[in-house]
């Protein structure tokens, strides 16, 4: 399709665009993997069947924008399947999307509804209304450091998840720059990053999916299926941990 950025051959160890071990439902583009680096300190809380709150920022696929149901939402849907899978840790999803809001009006909220939490792990979707907003892209990037910077301050794990891919993106000036960004943020600065972009574009191209079964009447927002496809994604990320072979990491 012309025009889509749909990734290339990119470092597996700070970006995750798929999920080996996720269910048949919801596929991934060949090549795709799993694993994600760091995540240490959920991961050795889940072990330990210790108490894990995760935070969910962003905007209106967090919230849950076009799902029929609370617990359609992602991050209702990822509480539920971590807590079937580590049923030894009380899991505690908190979904703090406001739906419209940039990556700068996330960073307002920060201090009051993610690190006031003190989260195990924070998931910041991010890069859809900064897009919408002609928001530069180098103060957008510089938002999105800043933010994980203050994340990473309290000890928490950070996974960052770019924009989805919709058929009118076309419209949308620069908006495959805005998922790229969030990659390139991800290799950066080692976060995992859910390339929700690539995985959408694939599904849509391929045609796996048509974007009626995984979007809303809008042709925008996610619905109850791709919701639960990223609630897959991200516990995936979190039981699936990198690992890099000395031989690889002396390269």
């Amino acid at each position: 399709m012309t025009g889509r950025v749909l990734g290339g051959v990119l470092a597996a160890w700070v970006l995750w665009s798929g999920a080996a071990a996720a269910s048949a439902l919801c596929p991934v583009p060949p090549g795709a993997d799993s694993a994600a680096a760091g995540l240490t300190h959920s991961r050795a809380a889940l072990a330990a069947g210790h108490p894990l709150t995760v935070v969910a920022m962003g905007s209106s696929s967090t919230e849950g924008v076009g799902a029929t149901t609370i617990t359609a939402t992602y991050p209702a849907q990822l509480d539920a399947i971590l807590e079937q899978r580590h049923a030894a840790s009380a899991i505690q999803v908190l979904n703090k999307g406001i739906g419209g809001e940039t990556a700068g009006a996330n960073l307002v909220r920060f201090d009051k509804d993610v690190l006031a939490a003190k989260p195990d792990l924070v998931i910041w979707q991010v890069g859809t209304n900064d897009s919408f907003q002609k928001v530069p892209l180098d103060a957008f990037a510089a938002t999105v450091r800043d933010g994980i910077a203050r994340i990473r301050k309290t000890g928490a794990d950070v996974i960052l998840m770019n924009p989805q891919s919709f058929p009118g993106e076309a419209k949308v000036e620069s908006y495959p720059a805005y998922a790229s960004t969030v990659v390139a943020l991800g290799r950066e600065l080692d976060v995992p990053v859910l390339d929700r972009y690539r995985i959408m574009a694939w599904w849509l191209e391929s045609r796996h999916f048509a974007a009626d079964q995984v979007l809303s009447n809008d042709g925008l927002h996610l619905k109850d299926l791709s919701y639960r496809c990223l609630a897959e994604f991200v516990a995936d990320m979190i039981d699936t941990p990198r690992v890099v072979s000395e031989k690889t990491a002396a390269r």
